[in-house]
């Protein structure tokens, strides 16, 4: 069924650590229920102490890990077939896992990481499913021992030692969270996405220990709706009786543990004597949580609205009279014979959409030079959260010189600030090249710094620990984000306080003032990334501040002055 609604708790939830409870190090194979619910902690355990989990929010790594893997499974035939033909012992454990996975393959061939399913499968694949069937065979020092086994283990540890990486279980619980945002966000339909369809896009249908490494996920993040969901679909697709009812209880037991959670179930004895009221209503409660089955409208009843942040990313949210008056302009820059092509998103504050002004190869190089600085990005205050999933590259300008150069000469003639980076107290910063894959966006934010309004007045002392160039610079006066890609489907920029969405347009670049003519930030220009649904999506940043734009931009003559464009720039009223 298809949810009426988002749920906003897995923007903001976040387990501490002190609430975790770890497995003993090194298992692989544990029982089931244990699986869809505990050992999904650890993804929080590995962002919250620093553990490197970055594989999920890296396109570029989960393709290599698939074409790894798929190599590796090429190994793996090779050597099931020598032990054969030696007589060498190998587990049945084993032997199933080579059957499961030449299924996988028959029913989805593709290597192309840009589909969130996909994504997940690989990465649950590689951890659990070849994790366990390593174990298997390392168990038994008679079988590790034989000459045939002994070089696939060997084989096997080269492989990932080659790659550099190999995932974590907090990136197969990252990768499960990313089909979670999707479906939270979008309204996605979950047959559809257990039988592997988004977007009218396919890849093999998800096996029932993945839909429950998901169910542990939702849970863990206190997804109600969602994680009472997969387990309703886990029970009405199941034709084991005994799996059936097994199902039927855990839902029972989930729904009344949710519908009884805030009740005073502890102090019920006491409170028929002290306060007979609540005594009844606690009752009450507990008659309503204790159900014999758990129909879809008790599903249901954990609806919530969407903000506007989902229906944003849904589509465009403005009325089709305010849509009718935005415009697009041939705009005058700092040269007479070059015209930049607006397309004006919001008029007040003024949100633009510049059209075709970067280059494919410029792009390329951005893409190049940024690729080689990847990390897991961090928020404003330097953490790892679920709140912005993607990868972070800052290229300074001094190592594409040429590109620098004509990008920033560019912004400046169109926008007329001072874009030239400089060593010492530099008006802009360097490029923040940005990837996203299936699954990552950057939730609701602003970008100036919220510590200080007026970064340029601080003293010595407080500037200190900063680099030269960064010092006595001032705050974020403007954005300017050029996209390096298309996307499939999702990944608008959208900004839910002025109801504003910028398309993913290759080629163009999105600009707006974070500050107001008095140089209050303006927090109506607080933004978000949505979620990309497939595909993979490239953006680069240039941040703007107040130092050296003090003639570019004059301060309003008030506070609440509104930045001026001349009559030709705005709406025939």
């Amino acid at each position: 069924m298809s949810s009426p609604r988002g749920d906003s708790t897995w923007t903001t939830k976040v387990q501490t650590v002190s609430q975790l409870s770890i497995g003993e190090k090194g298992t692989r194979v544990v029982k089931m229920e244990a699986k869809y619910g505990l050992l999904v902690l650890t993804f929080y355990v590995a962002i919250f102490t620093g553990a490197k989990c970055d594989i999920y929010t890296s396109i570029q790594k989960i393709t290599a890990l698939a074409e790894m893997e798929d190599k590796l499974f090429k190994e793996f035939e090779v050597f099931l077939q020598k032990s054969d033909t030696k007589g060498e012992i190998v587990p049945d454990t084993v032997i199933r896992f080579y059957n499961e996975r030449k299924t996988d393959g028959h029913l989805d061939k593709c290597l192309d990481m840009a589909h969130p399913v996909r994504a997940f499968y690989i990465q649950h694949r590689v951890y659990n499913e070849w994790g366990a069937m390593i174990e298997d065979l390392k168990a038994n020092k008679t079988i590790a021992l034989q000459p045939t086994v002994a070089g696939f283990l060997h084989k096997y540890k080269s492989v990932m030692t080659s790659l550099g990486f190999w995932p974590a279980l907090g990136d197969v619980a990252g990768a499960a969270d990313n089909i979670l945002r999707l479906w939270n966000v979008y309204d996605l339909n979950v047959k559809d996405i257990i039988d592997g369809e988004i977007a009218s896009t396919m890849s093999r249908p998800l096996k029932k220990n993945e839909i429950e490494f998901i169910t542990g996920t939702a849970k863990n993040l206190e997804m109600v709706y969602y994680h009472l969901s997969l387990l309703s679909e886990l029970y009405n697709r199941t034709q084991d009786e005994a799996e059936k009812e097994n199902y039927r209880k855990r839902l029972n037991k989930e729904y009344y543990l949710i519908k009884t959670r805030t009740s005073s179930t502890l102090l019920a004895p006491t409170l028929a004597y002290t306060d007979f009221q609540r005594f009844q209503a606690h009752n009450l409660v507990i008659k309503e949580a204790t159900r014999s089955s758990i129909s879809q409208d008790d599903i249901n009843s954990f609806f919530a609205p969407p903000n506007t942040f989902m229906k944003l990313c849904r589509g465009p949210a403005k009325s089709k009279i305010v849509e009718s008056k935005l415009r697009c302009f041939l705009r005058k820059t700092a040269i007479p014979i070059y015209m930049a092509k607006e397309e004006v998103v919001n008029y007040t504050p003024r949100i633009s959409l510049f059209h075709d002004v970067i280059s494919n190869d410029d792009i390329r190089q951005l893409k190049k030079a940024g690729t080689k600085k990847l990390t897991h990005s961090r928020t404003g205050g330097g953490y790892v959260t679920r709140l912005r999933v993607s990868q972070t590259g800052w290229v300074y300008d001094q190592a594409i010189p040429q590109v620098s150069r004509r990008l920033a000469r560019r912004i400046a003639n169109i926008v007329n600030l001072d874009t030239t980076f400089r060593s010492k107290a530099s008006p802009v910063e360097p490029w923040q090249v940005l990837s996203y894959t299936t699954g990552g966006y950057y939730g609701e934010h602003i970008d100036p710094d919220i510590g200080d309004e007026f970064l340029w007045n601080m003293t010595e002392a407080v500037q200190g620990p900063r680099a030269l160039w960064r010092k006595h610079t001032g705050q974020r006066i403007a954005t300017w984000m050029f996209y390096l890609s298309d996307v499939e489907a999702g990944g608008a920029t959208v900004f839910p306080k002025l109801e504003a969405r910028v398309p993913v347009v290759k080629g163009a670049a999105a600009f707006w003032y974070n500050l107001t003519p008095s140089g209050k930030i303006d927090r109506r220009t607080q933004h978000a990334g949505c979620p990309v649904i497939l595909g993979s999506k490239w953006v680069c940043n240039k941040w703007i501040h107040e130092v050296s734009q003090e003639f570019k931009r004059p301060c309003g003559k008030t506070v609440a002055s509104e930045d001026f464009y001349e009559d030709e720039y705005m709406p025939p009223y």
